[in-house]
């Protein structure tokens, strides 16, 4: 509990101490899509945090930070969740989080926007490109995007989990972040 709490703390204070949005957990999801045996199949992430400061008129000031708690996967049932948390995978005893930091956003036109940044997992850290929409809906700000990435490229599926016959190397990370407040502190 300290740790998450040092945690957020260290992320909103790298944002700036004025974190102006603020990001509705129940309404938001981090899932990702991926193929086992040529069959599609999801999974999503329980638990993370989010600081986000982002204002669709100036996308180039966009700053984000997630940072998700790899053991609160979830890909369907006990044991796959269990195998997935081993060391082959995403062994979170040693790397319990994984994170992604922003690096530029580009507006594309009609909302949508690519998104670039740092993806870290496992300790190994790659550049990721995405594509995210951004829709006002009252109050709230909802980005929807999703990030494509190759697992074996961070080490996800260590040894006989490498056969890309049995779990694809592709993988997308699918996300829907509802944000409330205002962007620009």
């Amino acid at each position: 509990m300290l740790r998450s709490i040092l945690a957020a703390t260290f992320l909103f204070s790298a944002l700036g101490a004025q974190a102006a949005q603020t990001v509705v957990p129940q309404k938001s999801r981090i899932g990702f899509t991926f193929s086992q045996m040529n069959t599609p199949a999801d999974g999503l992430f329980k638990n993370y945090t989010a600081a986000i400061d982002f204002d669709p008129a100036k996308p180039e000031s966009a700053k984000a930070q997630i940072v998700v708690d790899l053991a609160s996967i979830d890909v369907g049932g006990p044991d796959g969740n269990a195998e997935a948390k081993k060391k082959a995978w995403f062994d979170v005893a040693s790397n319990p989080k994984g994170t992604f930091t922003a690096t530029s956003v580009k507006a594309l036109g009609g909302g949508k926007f690519e998104t670039k940044g740092k993806l870290t997992i496992k300790g190994i850290s790659r550049d990721v490109v995405g594509q995210m929409s951004a829709k006002q809906q009252g109050a709230e700000l909802i980005l929807e995007g999703s990030v494509p990435l190759l697992r074996l490229n961070y080490k996800l599926g260590d040894g006989a989990w490498a056969d890309t016959g049995t779990v694809a190397d592709e993988v997308t990370v699918k996300y829907k972040l509802v944000l409330t407040g205002k962007a620009g502190k």
